[in-house]
């Protein structure tokens, strides 16, 4: 084993742009490129296998395809920001990265494909990688609103966000139409990602916008663990189709999603939970820790890879 651990860690300094390293949970780092288009071309090689090995973990599919169909379509290019989540020993164990752009002329991020494998999951570092990137980006521009937009089929990835943000801030919404500015907002993103076709505005359902997977996106079904909402994704999203969320965010929802996040990321007493919760079933604050997003995470298409 450390032999394995020096191998890890040498490879990271050896690469021809050294990713920054920064803290992220208790016995975590996040190893982050800026600029991942200075990447040499062998360097690129190796973290896109360390990429497609870690999706496979993370999703329990074969993703190569994918993968390799992004490399081919200048990935490292497009990408304004990749990080890896190191693991206590030095080892990659989670990805997730994002793009920068604008939408309907809106300051905007685009969430791209993020993962943590199993033996790693429930410890909040999707979450905290997100918190990561939004944190450098939304306080970039703390008195505009930055929206974030992500496409998912993973009714556990919707939720997290609306109970991060709150509901009134995550579209679509159930409850009411989706605004004007809303719908504009994904039609631009839909139309980069090369899905505008597929995208109904009005629900912001995008068909077949899972193209590009010849089997399974998930190797088990996802769940949220709200019978409902599963039972909505389930009857309303096909197997390659997917909902395009958009999430306001601005400097004060920030602070309160960070908030909440370390609220409910503190260790509770024994008796604080115990005869509350039924066997197997998650508790509310495990729900949002583990669900902000999730681990499965989004499952991002860059432009360019269109199939």
């Amino acid at each position: 084993m450390p032999d394995q651990i020096r191998h890890h860690s040498l490879e990271l300094r050896e690469l021809s742009v050294a990713p920054t390293v920064r803290p992220l949970r208790p016995g975590y780092r996040v190893a982050r490129w800026d600029d991942p288009t200075s990447l040499a071309p062998a360097c690129r090689e190796r973290l896109h296998h360390t990429l497609r090995d870690l999706a496979a973990r993370a999703f329990g599919a074969d993703h190569s395809g994918y993968w390799h169909a992004r490399m081919a379509s200048g990935f490292f290019d497009q990408i304004s920001s990749l990080a890896l989540i190191l693991g206590p020993d030095g080892v990659p164990v989670g990805w997730g990265g994002y793009h920068r752009r604008r939408f309907a002329a809106r300051h905007a991020l685009y969430l791209d494909a993020a993962g943590v494998v199993p033996a790693h999951r429930r410890s909040g570092l999707s979450a905290a990688l997100m918190t990561h990137f939004l944190n450098r980006e939304v306080l970039a521009h703390p008195l505009s609103s930055t929206y974030v937009v992500l496409r998912t089929r993973h009714p556990a990835v919707y939720a997290g966000w609306r109970k991060g943000l709150g509901p009134a801030r995550v579209f679509p919404r159930q409850d009411r139409p989706v605004p004007g500015l809303v719908q504009r907002i994904a039609a631009d993103a839909a139309e980069w990602l090369g899905d505008g076709p597929g995208l109904d505005p009005e629900s912001l359902l995008v068909r077949d916008a899972y193209r590009m997977f010849d089997g399974e996106i998930y190797g088990v079904a996802p769940r949220s663990g709200d019978p409902v909402l599963d039972a909505r994704f389930a009857r309303e999203v096909g197997p390659k189709d997917a909902v395009l969320v958009v999430a306001r965010m601005g400097a004060l929802p920030l602070a309160r999603f960070a908030l909440g996040r370390a609220l409910t990321s503190r260790p509770r007493p024994a008796h604080a939970t115990r005869g509350r919760t039924a066997p197997g079933r998650p508790t509310r604050d495990d729900f949002a820790v583990r669900a902000t997003p999730t681990g499965a995470g989004a499952g991002g298409l860059i432009p360019g890879g269109r199939f």
